[in-house]
């Protein structure tokens, strides 16, 4: 096995005297990869170091740990380690655990890699990953970008097994008398990689022998054409910046217009991996003149206003509900100061009133879908998203509009005004809130 040209042909070795760092999980393939890298490495100037993520998914994932640190130790190759409970991670961020796996993985090898000043971290993709990716991305009905499957190179990321087939690599660790550690979960068909790999693919290479190597060939040809429609793409929208007229988005040629809306949300730097079809149509829709906003993945959002479409980060979720008590309190980038006053006070356009015997019981707060507020003047409780889409607050404003409840009921909201029920009386004492963005 010889991996030399095609680390060449793809730039993948480092400068005199600079560091691979190798993702090692143990299992055959990384292992292969690292053995082969420390091979090397005298005869091309650079020196191996190794990271191992603890997903602590399986009883023995402490188990594969200690057997990367020993062949570390054995071969005189720095190791290092982190991890965390993926399944508690998962759940907690609302991810599958294969995705939450991945990105905490990748986190922590970037985060390393910087530690050490690693130019390369090398992952041990090979000839049949690269079939299996692009079957899955087949399936799930992606355009070219899933179509050209793993590339060798991304960023300081590289794959040097990319075009070897599991048979030399398997071979190679026989010639070497290499040990490597079974990943339980790989006979597992609750992941659908693995079903697509013990099941599918052996069925197809009845079809045709050729199979791996077919899909590694075409997922070539389409990643060279995709990176050259995305150029031709990239000539249509501003130099730089998430933010593009709509006319100018629409101008452009059809088939680059969803390439327009990938390379926007690639420089927002949320990742681009959960963009669909959908999210795209959904995008060109609000610039072709229906206006508004439409969420996308990774914390991402599209706002269209004024002839002018933005790709932005959503704001964060609001905090829980805090009690408010008479001086000022911070929630969600918002200042309270609440004081109690007499009723026969004066009372400011900026501030929200309530009566005074409801101090006890006020929190702010987020509004909540369905509420509604009875304002003065009005001929009934109306719906808090309603009027503030009356105010003219902006759609990707309105999640952060500060609520004050009495007793857990919307009492009062900013910029809307309060519910009759809990104003002030004409004597005795009344609450004044004022709210300001601390950013303002």
């Amino acid at each position: 096995m010889d991996l030399t040209a095609w680390m060449e042909q793809w730039n993948m070795f480092p400068n005199a005297g600079g560091t691979i760092l190798c993702a090692v999980s143990g299992g055959r393939d990384s292992v292969c990869l690292l053995h082969y890298l420390h091979s090397i490495s005298g005869r091309y100037g650079f020196f191996v170091a190794v990271g191992h993520y603890n997903h602590h998914m399986r009883p023995t994932a402490q188990r594969d740990e200690d057997f990367v640190r020993a062949l570390c130790a054995q071969l005189e190759v720095p190791f290092y380690t982190d991890g965390c409970d993926v399944v508690a991670a998962a759940e907690a961020a609302g991810l599958g655990v294969e995705e939450m796996g991945r990105r905490l993985r990748y986190e922590f090898l970037e985060r390393l890699a910087d530690r050490l000043g690693a130019a390369r971290i090398a992952t041990a993709h090979h000839m049949g990953d690269q079939a299996e990716t692009v079957l899955l991305n087949l399936l799930r009905g992606t355009g070219p970008e899933g179509l050209g499957g793993i590339p060798p190179v991304r960023g300081r990321l590289i794959r040097p097994l990319l075009n070897t087939p599991r048979e030399e690599i398997e071979a190679y660790l026989v010639r070497h008398a290499l040990h490597h550690v079974e990943d339980e979960t790989n006979e597992s068909l609750a992941f659908s990689r693995n079903r697509l790999r013990r099941t599918v693919l052996p069925e197809l290479e009845k079809i045709n022998p050729a199979l791996r190597q077919n899909a590694a060939r075409t997922a070539a040809i389409v990643r060279r054409e995709n990176e050259y429609l995305n150029e031709l793409a990239a000539q249509h929208l501003p130099q730089e910046g998430t933010e593009i007229p709509c006319a100018q988005l629409l101008s452009a040629p059809e088939v680059l217009q969803a390439r327009m809306v990938r390379l926007l949300m690639g420089r927002l730097g949320t990742g681009k991996k959960d963009l669909s079809a959908a999210h795209i149509e959904a995008v060109l829709s609000l610039a072709a003149g229906h206006g508004g906003m439409a969420s996308l993945p990774d914390g991402a959002e599209a706002v269209c206003r004024g002839g002018t479409l933005r790709l932005q980060r959503r704001a964060p979720d609001a905090d829980g509900a805090i009690p408010l008590r008479e001086g000022a309190q911070r929630r969600n980038g918002w200042l309270a100061e609440v004081t109690v006053r007499d009723a026969s006070a004066p009372c400011r356009e900026d501030a929200l009133y309530l009566t005074g015997d409801a101090l006890d019981r006020l929190e702010l707060d987020s509004w909540r879908g369905g509420e509604g507020l009875e304002l003065p003047g009005s001929r009934g409780k109306r719906s808090i998203k309603r009027l503030l889409t009356e105010r003219g607050i902006p759609p990707e404003e309105r999640r952060t509009v500060p609520c004050v409840r009495c007793g857990g009921t919307a009492a009062a909201v900013w910029g809307l005004g309060t519910d009759v029920q809990y104003l002030p009386e004409q004597t005795g004492k009344k609450i004044e809130i004022i709210l300001k963005k601390e950013n303002m």
